[in-house]
């Protein structure tokens, strides 16, 4: 699986480039289409919209001049007496239901008229609808306090054929002296609605004619007749207008048309989907160059990734592999293009990088194993010249039983001293070396303590040999001066921050200035301190300039070292 993770790596460029052209070229294409169709389906809904709103206007006002026909045709009492006859009270039967015949012969669809005076009804025709009077009862008042105000009225109880919705025009007759003396009823068909509806070519449209509760009075939709129908259109203030609305199974143009006389709303309705039926040629086209165009965007991104994103990713691919340190890659040939010419570069270049770099590496481990040599000289030969010093004192002049403790912490230090093998030198070995040491010391200078705070995970860190005990003995040596300080105290630290080793080395010794330390230079009277240099030296060869150790100190006030080192185990290599 790693082996295949691998082979991918050649091709992420490509990969890139190839998810870069999808989002920067072809998707926005897509994306481009779709909004073009979009919006020149809203233009185009609001053109049908804009279209069949007129229409609806149109049949509006065709219903208008209709029921303003059917209105004149009541001034006819008037004209011929009947008002006259009513209010003298010497009503002639016959001659005012002769009237009301004239009204329904000369107007069509008028298919009775009842006159209501008094306890008087007079009809023309026969009384087919007899149950009017009844029916329209609990209207009467409303038009007699009319003033001859035109009303008109709908319903489905009239005799007659069943479940037939009937349009009745009511109206208040009042005499010379302006009181009513009856109310005159005409029962008008709907053909005057389904004529204004019929004279308009309206395809793929239903069309409806509602009330002011939403009931439909007439559709073109057989079913929906007497249905009460819910849309917005019913609370708009507006007289006409459209509306695109989705009822969840898809968009759908309404338009409507109010007539304020009677409540009315006049509306057609459409989907957009029978709506765009007619736009199929022009997506089919679009649907073709679409295809085209992607076509002919893959052979061009074919083209590119052949001659130069493949070449180019080879030379990437190849190019972290060295710099992850795997100086064998080489570079494929390539076998065509502008291009042709970088393997052979680039394999040439490699082979002399790595010649170079090999060469290097061994003049450079020579020079440290130098460095480290001479500086490893430095610190042992001083040390051990002290503590023989400290034995050869004890054993001239205080001939105590001790000294065999001083000789086996000797022995011990001498015994890590000679070991070879610095690669397993763990922090452990270092804070034993340093109790040993101590033994020693404390033989000669008996005014220190020593206190060591250790992290359990900070003693398997491997260290540079010798690393800790100049600082040590600096704080013994010069810090108490040579035992003269009495309350000594040195403290060992050592904790694991991350991947960083961090010792802390502190004492409440003399201390020292720094700023006259540092421009003293190194080599001074009595000086046991010549390691903190060759420490840093070690640190900085070993580990590398993001590692060292840091003094501080001030007079009289102690002396504090931390290091700052890797935190490899024992395990690491």
């Amino acid at each position: 699986m790693k082996k295949s993770f691998r082979g991918l790596q050649k091709y992420r460029i490509r990969l890139k480039i190839f998810i870069l052209f999808l989002i920067f070229v072809v998707i926005p294409y897509i994306v481009l289409i779709f909004a073009t169709y979009k919006v020149f389906q809203d233009y185009a809904g609001d053109n049908f919209g804009s279209s069949m709103q007129e229409t609806m206007i149109s049949v509006s006002n065709q219903v208008s001049s209709s029921l303003k026909t059917y209105e004149d045709s009541t001034m006819s009492l008037y004209h011929n007496g009947s008002i006259d006859q009513l209010e003298s009270g010497n009503a002639d039967r016959d001659f005012i239901e002769h009237s009301l015949a004239a009204c329904c012969y000369s107007y069509s669809g008028i298919k009775a008229a009842y006159l209501s005076s008094g306890d008087e009804i007079y009809f023309s025709g026969t009384k087919v609808y007899k149950n009017l009077t009844d029916i329209m009862k609990k209207y009467s008042r409303d038009i007699s306090e009319g003033g001859g105000k035109y009303m008109w009225f709908t319903s489905n109880e009239l005799y007659g054929k069943a479940s037939t919705r009937q349009y009745i025009l009511a109206r208040s007759l009042n005499g010379k002296e302006e009181k009513n003396i009856g109310i005159l009823y005409y029962i008008i068909s709907d053909q005057m609605i389904r004529r204004a509806f019929d004279r308009l070519q309206m395809e793929d449209n239903t069309k409806y004619m509602l009330d002011a509760d939403g009931t439909v009075l007439y559709s073109s939709d057989k079913s929906a007749v007497n249905q009460i129908m819910q849309t917005e259109i019913l609370d708009s203030k507006n007289k006409n207008g459209y509306q695109i609305t989705d009822d969840g199974s898809g968009k759908n143009v309404e338009a409507y048309s109010r007539m304020e006389k009677t409540g009315w709303v006049f509306m057609g309705s459409a989907s957009m989907a029978s709506m765009m039926r007619s736009m199929q040629p022009l997506k089919q086209v679009v649907v073709v160059i679409s295809i085209v165009y992607c076509l002919f965007l893959i052979l061009v991104f074919y083209t590119f990734q052949r001659y130069f994103l493949k070449p180019i990713s080879e030379l990437k691919y190849a190019m972290d592999q060295f710099a992850k340190g795997n100086r064998e890659v080489q570079m494929g040939e390539i076998s065509s293009g502008e291009l042709k010419s970088l393997s052979g570069h680039f394999n040439s270049m490699t082979k002399r990088i790595n010649e170079l770099i090999l060469n290097n590496e061994k003049e450079v481990n020579e020079k440290n194993n130098f460095k480290m040599q001479a500086l490893v000289a430095q610190l042992q030969p001083h040390f051990l010249y002290n503590a023989l010093n400290t034995i050869k004192w004890m054993a001239v002049i205080n001939k105590q039983e001790n000294i065999r403790n001083l000789t086996e912490a000797l022995i011990y230090i001498l015994m890590n001293a000679a070991k070879s093998d610095k690669e397993n030198y763990t922090l452990k070995e270092e804070i034993e070396l340093i109790k040993r040491y101590a033994v020693i010391q404390k033989a000669r200078f008996m005014n220190f303590e020593m206190d060591f705070n250790i992290e359990e995970q900070a003693l398997s860190c491997r260290i540079f040999r010798f690393l800790i005990q100049p600082v040590v003995e600096n704080a013994i040596i010069h810090g108490f001066k040579r035992g003269m300080t009495r309350g000594g105290k040195i403290s060992v630290c050592a904790w694991v921050e991350g991947e960083i080793l961090k010792i802390r080395v502190s004492d409440n010794g003399c201390g020292f200035d720094m700023t006259e330390w540092k421009n003293r230079g190194a080599v001074r009277e009595n000086h046991t301190n010549i390691g903190l240099t060759n420490i840093e030296q070690i640190i900085s060869l070993e580990y590398g300039g993001e590692y060292g150790m840091e003094i501080t100190s001030e007079p009289e006030r102690g002396t504090v070292v931390e290091y700052r080192l890797p935190a490899k185990g024992e395990e690491s290599k």
